[in-house]
């Protein structure tokens, strides 16, 4: 894909060039650090990077990796990084911006479109109030490489995806990123140094203000929490009842229903 440099904030085409795709299941994180600290001059492979981040407690084989520990490797390598949590579409742009690399964890189910059945039950879940952080955590970790503003009413996030076999520069409605970023409490990790020779555009042109608060009016918590503000009941009503829509879409007979 071509982008614009007028209207694009980052640099997803070289950072294009870093993705590869993960190897396990649940390395993501690995992998996304692994593709900045490549462009930081790290020249360690995913294999390497997995038993060093499972060997210092990072990464757990099937379990993945907490978000708290991502940074932990780019850490060791030296490579200087912050994590900032309830940010926004405008801070994610400022560290692009900058130069920085930025690792973000979404809800898989909400960014990967996986077809109708599938945006049906997390519309459900939607409706019902269950689309928060604690009911539908972020299980996946991605690389922010640009937004694409080519297109003001549409603006794009480019990804590098390892979990996606055409993950390299892949884009995503904003707002589509936005509902999957949500669950992971719109948190990041960016690197405190720009990429080497990343060379950015300026965005004093750009507006943000519209997109701030994109995708913040689903964390409320469902009717439960409305009702009660008992947070541990709401958790539980909720957990039930993904558990109930969850095992209504595996059941053959009530898609046929559909």
């Amino acid at each position: 894909m071509d982008y614009m440099d007028d209207t694009m904030i980052g640099d997803p085409v070289d950072q294009s060039s870093y993705w590869e795709m993960q190897t396990e299941p649940d390395n993501c994180a690995v992998v996304a650090e692994l593709s900045i600290m490549h462009q930081f001059g790290v020249d360690i492979t995913q294999d390497q990077a997995n038993y060093i981040s499972a060997a210092n407690g990072w990464y757990h084989p099937g379990g993945g990796t907490s978000p708290n520990d991502i940074g932990n490797m780019m850490d060791l390598y030296s490579i200087p990084n912050h994590s900032c949590h309830n940010a926004t579409v405008a801070d994610l742009a400022r560290e692009l911006q900058q130069g920085h690399g930025v690792i973000v964890g979404v809800d898989s189910d909400q960014l990967w479109d996986q077809g109708p059945l599938a945006e049906m039950k997390i519309a459900l879940l939607k409706g019902l109030g269950f689309d928060t952080p604690e009911l539908m955590p972020a299980d996946h970790a991605v690389v922010v490489t640009g937004i694409d503003t080519s297109d003001p009413e549409h603006p794009m996030v480019i990804l590098n995806d390892s979990g996606h076999p055409g993950g390299a520069g892949v884009a995503y409605p904003l707002d589509r990123f936005m509902d999957a970023w949500e669950n992971g409490h719109f948190s990041y990790t960016a690197t405190d140094n720009p990429i080497p020779a990343n060379s950015m555009e300026d965005i004093e042109h750009v507006d943000f203000t519209r997109w701030i608060s994109v995708g913040a009016g689903l964390v409320a918590g469902g009717a439960v929490l409305a009702e009660t503000g008992d947070i541990q009941t709401s958790i539980a009503v909720g957990g039930v009842t993904a558990s109930l829509v969850e095992n209504f879409f595996a059941d053959p007979h009530n898609i046929a229903m559909v």
